[in-house]
């Protein structure tokens, strides 16, 4: 795959189909089922990523297509619904196997940060699974700061798991 044959594109609820969604969670299911960066249990379907996708600015999703097919996603969600933190978000990035290690996840970074800056967001969150090295690295490689670490926040492959947090601040 050629890194600039890659289209980083929007996706929302309006503006996208089936088989967008039906790709955004066979992705996102491929970490659930091998248990390594997520505590979700439960498959997404089509249907709860084209919920997702229904919420509004300053949420913001997107995806990396390679001739048609979706080798990864992005999103920049609401952190909380409290008023006060309405200037900051949740950020992830999930890719195919496909799409590793081939600077995808870079390009879906630089898009999320366009998308704070221009959406006035002012802080960007990430929970990272404290044993998953490369998400850790790619975060600092791309400006997050480690905030601490929630310890054995979540459970995961029948024992506990710790979480990191980091932040990103947008001036």
């Amino acid at each position: 795959m050629d890194i600039n044959e890659v289209l980083i594109r929007p996706v929302s609820q309006a503006e996208s189909g089936p088989a967008d969604a039906q790709q955004i969670a066979a992705i996102y299911n491929h970490y659930i089922e091998i248990g390594e960066a997520t505590f979700d249990r439960d498959p997404w379907t089509a249907a709860r990523v084209t919920e997702l996708l229904s919420a509004p600015l300053p949420n913001g999703w997107y995806v990396a297509d390679h001739d048609g097919q979706i080798i990864g996603w992005s999103s920049a969600r609401q952190f909380s619904d409290r008023h006060g933190y309405r200037l900051s978000c949740e950020t992830a990035i999930y890719l195919s196997t496909d799409a590793i290690g081939r600077n995808v996840a870079d390009l879906l970074q630089q898009q999320i940060d366009q998308h704070c800056r221009q959406n006035q967001l002012h802080h960007a969150v990430a929970k990272i699974i404290a044993t998953n090295d490369r998400s850790l690295a790619f975060h600092y490689r791309h400006g997050y700061e480690l905030v601490g670490t929630q310890k054995e926040i979540g459970h995961l492959n029948g024992q506990w798991s710790d979480v990191t947090i980091l932040q990103k601040i947008y001036q």
